[in-house]
């Protein structure tokens, strides 16, 4: 269960990278929801700021975070901002060589460590 939880949320991470707009002032998407997975709720409160892609990119981005199983089971809400908001439980900061970070609100010591493990295989630096 462990190892098909850090796999979901590795792919989510890595999201698809293509084409749509957002505004410039946007640099930050707020992904909330939750879904079941093996008869186990799982709650998202995670957060994605842009560090060097381009504003279609990233929104692209967030929207394939969103839904990342494409169906009906699971749909977390976006909301873009201008930054990541304060506090967050911890950081992936810099994946892919600064492309994007991302903040972690509101998870359980499993699915933390799942993260920080997911953290380290896209490169990122953790923060805790």
């Amino acid at each position: 269960m462990k190892l098909l939880q850090g796999a979901l949320l590795l792919a989510v991470s890595l999201g698809s990278l293509s084409m749509t707009s957002a505004f410039a002032s946007e640099r930050a998407c707020l992904l909330e929801g939750d879904f079941k997975m093996l008869d186990q709720r799982i709650v998202i409160n995670d957060c994605i700021e842009n560090g060097s892609i381009s504003t279609a990119q990233f929104q692209e981005m967030c929207q394939s975070m969103s839904n990342p199983l494409n169906d009906d089971q699971y749909q977390a809400d976006i909301t873009y901002m201008t930054a990541c908001p304060a506090n967050p439980q911890a950081k992936c900061k810099d994946v892919g060589g600064g492309v994007v970070s991302f903040y972690y609100y509101n998870r359980d010591a499993q699915l933390l460590e799942s993260s920080q493990n997911g953290c380290q295989l896209m490169m990122g630096t953790w923060e805790q």
